[in-house]
């Protein structure tokens, strides 16, 4: 498996590079490739949301933030600086071709992950994501185009959480949000969190579909 790290980029940039990625994984011309990055702040709407569940536009306006839709599922959600973005491009056309399961899987395998840092997360029945304390920490939202998986989850490490006031974030109105640094009292190092999110990803996908990836970050 190759692992890209693109660091801060912008959130078109990011998605045109996915999207060659994909194109390229599709037709067999390159490996699973798992993107690793931070986006500047942006506001992205999934396939199920609209800009209602933005509760406060002016202060995005202000801050010149801007809101984009997304091709990815899932509703609404925040992305800055300091939040682990994970995008998966995996071939399951001879696996298991079942999108509930690899959702169960990322959830999965973002709770062990978590554990490698100290945090105590969890999954929660019937609610998407990952949680801590009844707050979430952890965002998924995925695509498959001809069952290569695209988009992926992103992770509160470092960043401000106050902007996620500022929306229903996934559409709901009870959902509060919180972070690592939150929960830790402490910033952890951005590095130290890609390579334990990048290096359980890739023991895991082995285990969960059989899919053989060397690679370290």
């Amino acid at each position: 498996m190759r692992i890209r790290d693109l660091g801060i980029v912008g959130y078109k940039d990011a998605i045109d590079l996915q999207e060659n990625v994909l194109r390229r994984r599709i037709e067999n011309e390159i490996s699973d490739t798992l993107i690793l990055l931070e986006h500047d702040p942006v506001l992205t709407l999934g396939r199920m949301e609209s800009e209602a569940s933005i509760i406060d536009r002016a202060f995005f306006d202000k801050k010149n933030i801007p809101v984009i839709f997304s091709d990815r599922g899932g509703k609404i959600t925040y992305h800055a600086p300091g939040q682990l973005v994970i995008y998966p491009i995996v071939d399951l056309r001879e696996k298991k071709r079942d999108v509930s399961r690899y959702i169960d899987f990322l959830e999965k395998t973002m709770v062990r992950a978590f554990d490698g840092l100290g945090v105590a997360a969890e999954r929660i029945a019937d609610r998407r994501g990952v949680w801590i304390g009844g707050k979430k920490i952890a965002f998924i939202g995925v695509g498959v185009r001809k069952w290569v998986t695209f988009h992926g989850a992103c992770i509160n490490i470092n960043n401000d959480i106050a902007p996620f006031s500022r929306i229903h974030p996934c559409g709901e109105d009870w959902i509060k949000v919180t972070s690592v640094r939150e929960i830790l009292g402490r910033a952890i190092e951005m590095d130290m969190a890609k390579k334990v999110f990048a290096d359980q990803f890739i023991k895991d996908l082995e285990a969960e579909y059989g899919i053989k990836n060397a690679g370290n970050i």
